[in-house]
């Protein structure tokens, strides 16, 4: 393990020791939406820390980690119900980061993937279908039909991880049967 790995893992259990772990029970009694400052609070030291934002590109505020890195860091943030909140890179903010980054107009990521960077607000994801089976995404019926610049999306979705609070939805649909 490279030495900043091991310096960062050591800091990041020091913090998640001393400031986490003994509100933990405290905060689990809370509603996310009280809880939710709280935990942004913690920002600055987390950055500090060098933890914010750990798998994306430093050109995008990350931290620039390879994958088995953030595998270290991810089952370090695991231990905790809030570890990977406190470092900006729970699911499924962090795959919708990911295909933003990838993906988006630059209106689009200005709006909604520039906040998610810092911090600011939350995403969800629109998969599950009422009619088939789970999260399968061979699965799906929902189509989404280009309409000029748009697309017009038609089916029905349910179970929306993390849906509370979100201030967009990537929704999963069929654009080419």
């Amino acid at each position: 393990m490279a030495d900043s790995l091991a310096h960062l893992l050591t800091r990041l259990q020091d913090f998640l020791q001393q400031e986490i772990y003994p509100r933990e029970l405290e905060w689990l009694r809370l509603p996310f939406r009280e809880l939710e400052p709280q935990l942004r609070q913690y920002k600055d030291t987390i950055k500090a820390i060098g933890a914010w934002n750990p798998y994306l590109p430093t050109s995008h505020g990350g931290q620039g980690y390879k994958l088995p890195e953030i595998a270290r860091i991810g089952e370090l943030l695991g231990t905790s119900p809030f570890g990977h909140f406190l470092c900006n890179c729970q699911a499924p903010d962090a795959g919708n980061i990911e295909l933003l980054l990838q993906h988006a107009s630059e209106e689009i990521n200005s709006q909604y993937l520039s906040p998610m960077l810092e911090g600011h607000g939350r995403s969800c994801f629109s998969m599950t279908e009422p009619d088939n089976a789970g999260s399968n995404p061979t699965l799906m019926s929902t189509t989404a039909i280009r309409d000029g610049n748009d697309y017009l999306i038609n089916g029905r979705k349910w179970f929306t991880t993390a849906a509370d609070g979100a201030a967009f939805a990537i929704v999963m649909a069929i654009t080419n049967p």
